[in-house]
C-alpha cells in the first residue's frame, strides 16, 4: 500500500490475528522508506463483536449470515462465544435445547434475542464499557473516519465497528470482496482492494480462495480475542488506561510461535530492505509468487508444515490445516 499524505498523516489501524505482523510489516516499511505514520494494532474479532453486539439488532445481519444447524446453545457457545454460566444465566434450558438450523430459523433466533435484549445489555455492559475504554485509548474514538487494516474479504469486522461506534470507517485490504462505499447503519464504510477487488471465494481467484493459508501464516501469539476487563487496583477501583485480555485455545501456530517468528524475522528484513531501495513488484507479480505457493505442494518445508493451523471455531470447523485442506502438503 503505497502512503499519500492524507493517509500518512491519519492512524491506522490493524486489526484481528492477522494485524499482528502486518502492522510490523507496515513499520518496518516506514522505517526503510523513511515515512512517519501512525500505527497501532488493534485487538478485534469476528466472534467477540458478534458477541459484544448481541443486544443491537443491527448486527444479526453479520452474526446470523452464514450457516448452522445444531442447537441453540451451540450456536451460543460457537458463533457468539458465551460460556456456559452467561448462557444458563440468561436463557432457559427449553430455548437452549432447541434445535436451529439457520437457513429457516434466523428469524425466530433473532426473535429469541431480541426478547432478552436487557438481559443481554445487562450481561455485555462491564465487557463493552471496557473494550470502548480501550477503544478510546488508542484513539480510534477520536478519528473523524477510523482507518483499518485487514487481508480481507468481505468487511465484517469493519462494519460492525462502524455500528459499535456509530464512526465512518475506511478498510484498506489486501483484497476486497465487496470494494467501494457503502452506508451501513448511517455511517459510511469505504472498502478498498489492493491486490484485487470485486471476487468473492469460489470464483476461481486463488489468493482469495486459499486465504486460509496466509491467515494461518500471518497470525498472533495468541488464539481468538474473546473478552477484556478492566484491571481492578483494588476493590471497586477500575484502571481505565489498563486491561486484562482473554484469548481461545491456541493452535500449533501459537504454541510454537518461536519458528513462525524465525519466519517472519527473514520477511520483515527483506520488507525494510525493499523499501530503502525502492524494490516494487507488480499486482502481477504478486499474484505469480502467491500461486506458486497456493498451488503446487510440497514448496514449504515439512519441517515447518504444522504451523499452518488455524481455528475455525466461528463456523464450527474446529482445528484446519491450511497445507492439507488444499493438498499442499501431498
Amino acid at each position: 500500500m503505497k502512503l499519500n499524505a492524507t493517509e500518512s498523516k491519519v492512524p491506522l489501524y490493524f486489526l484481528a490475528r492477522e494485524g499482528y505482523w502486518l502492522e510490523r510489516a507496515f513499520k518496518r516499511f516506514c522505517n526503510g522508506a523513511g515515512i512517519k505514520a501512525q500505527s497501532e494494532y488493534l485487538l478485534a474479532s469476528r466472534a467477540f463483536l458478534f458477541k459484544l453486539l448481541l443486544d443491537d439488532e443491527r448486527s444479526f445481519s453479520y452474526s446470523l449470515k452464514s450457516g448452522f444447524k445444531g442447537t441453540f446453545s451451540e450456536l451460543l457457545q460457537n458463533r457468539f462465544i458465551l460460556n456456559q454460566d452467561e448462557i444458563t444465566r440468561t436463557f432457559s434450558p427449553v430455548l437452549l435445547a432447541k434445535t436451529i438450523d439457520l437457513e429457516t430459523d434466523k428469524q425466530s433466533v433473532i426473535d429469541i434475542f431480541n426478547a432478552h435484549k436487557a438481559e443481554l445489555s445487562l450481561l455485555l455492559a462491564s465487557t463493552k464499557k471496557a473494550y470502548l475504554a480501550y477503544l478510546e485509548q488508542l484513539g480510534v474514538t477520536k478519528q473523524q473516519t477510523v482507518h483499518i487494516v485487514d487481508l480481507g474479504y468481505s468487511g465484517t469486522i469493519q462494519s460492525l465497528l462502524g455500528i459499535l461506534l456509530n464512526q465512518n470507517t475506511y478498510g484498506h485490504y489486501l483484497i476486497a470482496s465487496n470494494p467501494g462505499v457503502h452506508t451501513i447503519e448511517g455511517c459510511k464504510a469505504t472498502m478498498k482492494g489492493y491486490l484485487k477487488e470485486g471476487v468473492k471465494i469460489g470464483d476461481g481467484y486463488l489468493p482469495l480462495d486459499r486465504s486460509m493459508f496466509l491467515e494461518s501464516l500471518l497470525t498472533a501469539p495468541n488464539g481468538q480475542f474473546r473478552d477484556i476487563r478492566f484491571k481492578t487496583l483494588n476493590k471497586g477501583a477500575e484502571n481505565l488506561k489498563q486491561f486484562d485480555f482473554y484469548y481461545g485455545r491456541k493452535v500449533a501456530s501459537q504454541k510454537y510461535f518461536y519458528i513462525l517468528e524465525q519466519v517472519m524475522a527473514g520477511a520483515l528484513n527483506y520488507i525494510e530492505h525493499a523499501a530503502r531501495h525502492n524494490i516494487t513488484f507488480t499486482k502481477s507479480e504478486l499474484e505469480m509468487l502467491l500461486n506458486s505457493y497456493l498451488s503446487k505442494p510440497h514448496m514449504i518445508p515439512h519441517s515447518i508444515a504444522h504451523i499452518f493451523d488455524i481455528d475455525d471455531d466461528v463456523t464450527g470447523n474446529g482445528t484446519v490445516n491450511a497445507l492439507q485442506f488444499f493438498g499442499l502438503n501431498k
